[in-house]
């Protein structure tokens, strides 16, 4: 009888997925992040992490793993995520893979093995280019690979050069080398969510607001203070690439926010663009619970 069961619950930020998530795995499941920022020890006010409620709900993997100064990779993603999955599986338990890194989803999904091991020499080369001309590496990107870079914040360097590395190091794109000519390695249920446009911004918005209430700007300074800046992976993401720009002196307070608040937009419909080409995903609009928990339940019956 066949026992391992995955689901991929993706889709754009403020879709509702950990909450559709912690709803439909209560019980029966356990659910290991697949967010490129919730990886990090102390980033709290703007990574939207699971509350204490969904925590105590359903247990959570690969939130909180590793501190800011660490250069997290799909590699890492995949690595930890396999214990993890494996871990959900010999519990006995449905493995839910939920959140909005679209390049993780991929590198776990296909069999990755042939990729290059970094080139220590090139990967220095290419921060120094950049550090030359801020923003040639995304164009470049753009140019070579077009599919990823639009999967990508252009502020996301680490994915940028590792993309550009395996470009120049094999000829290949990074997203051919996760296409599905290679070989998958697990066939999972597909649930992506969304919702109107509108409705998805104003969530955003909203989001966004609540997160500089609680102390997202402080948290940042704190951050700067312990030694953190623009160079860490961490403080690549939305928020907190806005705030470094603020406490550095480029920005006003209200460009801050409003940059902010667009870029987070801007991300959101980037991640629609790479999740609507997911072969086999089933789409459900404005968090319908009812027919996620009709399609985990049918799939986890079939396949049981």
């Amino acid at each position: 009888m066949e026992t391992k069961k995955l689901v991929f619950i993706f889709g754009p930020t403020c879709a509702g997925k950990t909450e559709i998530a912690c709803d439909v795995a209560e019980g029966g499941g356990e659910i290991v992040s697949v967010d490129s920022m919730q990886v990090y020890i102390g980033l709290e006010k703007g990574t939207a992490k699971p509350t204490e409620e969904q925590l105590r709900r359903v247990p959570h993997h690969l939130v909180s793993v590793v501190p800011p100064g660490h250069r997290f990779s799909a590699g890492d993603f995949r690595r930890m995520a396999l214990g993890a999955i494996e871990g959900i599986w010999g519990r006995g338990k449905v493995a839910f893979l939920v959140g909005g890194t679209g390049l993780y989803f991929r590198a776990l999904e296909y069999e990755l093995a042939d990729a290059p091991c970094a080139d220590l020499g090139l990967r220095e080369s290419l921060y120094a280019e950049e550090e030359r001309a801020k923003g040639s590496l995304y164009e470049r990107l753009r140019r070579n690979d077009p599919r990823t870079a639009g999967s990508l914040h252009p502020n996301d360097l680490v994915r940028i050069v590792r993309a550009l590395e395996i470009y120049e190091l094999t000829g290949r794109t990074f997203s051919s080398s996760v296409s599905g000519s290679f070989k998958r390695r697990f066939s999972p249920l597909k649930i992506g969510v969304t919702m109107e446009r509108d409705a998805l911004y104003a969530r955003i918005e909203t989001r966004c607001g609540a997160m500089i209430q609680a102390g997202l700007a402080a948290e940042v300074g704190a951050l700067v203070e312990r030694g953190c800046d623009e160079r860490f992976p961490s403080m690549k993401g939305l928020g907190y690439s806005h705030f470094i720009q603020f406490f550095k002196g480029c920005r006003s307070y209200d460009e801050t926010v409003r940059h902010f608040v667009r870029d987070s937009k801007r991300y959101a419909k980037r991640q629609l663009t790479w999740f609507r080409k997911e072969p086999g995903a089933l789409w459900f609009q404005n968090a319908d619970l009812v027919g996620i928990r009709s399609a985990v339940d049918g799939y986890v019956v079939r396949i049981c």
